[in-house]
């Protein structure tokens, strides 16, 4: 695409076409585009006077939901549910494919035989569904999806001695803003005003139910702890603080 020129009073003009104009606003809000969080699973996060705001972006989500196994039973017990989440399609996308390429390469078949389901996934706005179970639940009708997301949670355990699902899923998510930080920055079409705007790394935000056992949340630390992240916001409700006078 070139300049257009226009004759005005026997003067030629360079014109830029608006094609051009249009193109440099779409990749400017394709890259740094974030997309509405409507999360399926949601907690209940406890009081706290602190009144630091967490950023509305570049965040890579962890919450703990509290559930109830055997309910009514004498083997009645409350566990705690992992999911992940973060604001960005392209490193959701990142993430994935990094794990398909990777510890997870015997699944990358049923993805590629099926695009759909990367889309379906890219849709998604949490992450926690075992990996072995991702492809056929993404087949699944949204209720279904809803219903089994639910039930389950990122895996905490250790896959043969190494690192568990959670840990690979933070360390790709992670990867992922990483590069896409990287692109957005070599772009030359991006004013230098927009860039300095962008965090540079994901900020970790743990935010956990007021019944969540201890012992997940402290589980969770510990995963994120064995893979060198150990700077991370909890998030709470704020309560504003009662003076002398109970005001």
């Amino acid at each position: 695409m070139g300049k257009l020129k226009i004759k005005k009073n026997d003067v030629w003009i360079d014109m830029t076409p608006m094609s051009d104009v249009m193109v440099l606003l779409l990749t400017f809000f394709m890259l740094s585009a974030n997309f509405v969080k409507n999360e399926v699973v949601k907690v209940v996060t406890p009081s706290s006077q602190t009144e630091a705001k967490v950023p509305k972006s570049a965040t890579l989500d962890i919450m703990i939901k509290p559930d109830t196994l055997n309910k009514g039973t004498d083997q009645e017990k409350i566990i705690g549910r992992v999911y992940l989440g973060t604001d960005k399609v392209t490193t959701m996308e990142y993430a994935l494919d990094t794990l398909l390429k990777t510890e997870f390469k015997d699944l990358k078949p049923k993805f590629d035989a099926n695009p759909e389901l990367k889309k379906t996934f890219l849709a998604e706005t949490q992450i926690g569904i075992p990996m072995k179970d991702l492809a056929d639940y993404l087949g699944k009708t949204h209720e279904q999806m809803v219903a089994q997301l639910k039930e389950n949670g990122v895996k905490l355990d250790s896959i043969n001695g190494g690192m568990s699902e959670f840990q690979h899923w933070v360390k790709a998510l992670k990867g992922g803003y990483k590069k896409w930080y990287k692109e957005f920055m070599d772009n030359e079409d991006i004013p230098e005003s927009e860039k300095a705007e962008v965090p540079s790394k994901l900020d970790i935000c743990i935010k956990a139910d007021e019944k969540t056992p201890y012992v997940t949340f402290k589980l969770v630390i510990a995963e994120l702890q064995d893979i060198m992240e150990s700077r991370y916001k909890l998030l709470t409700q704020y309560k504003k603080p009662v003076d002398e006078k109970g005001n």
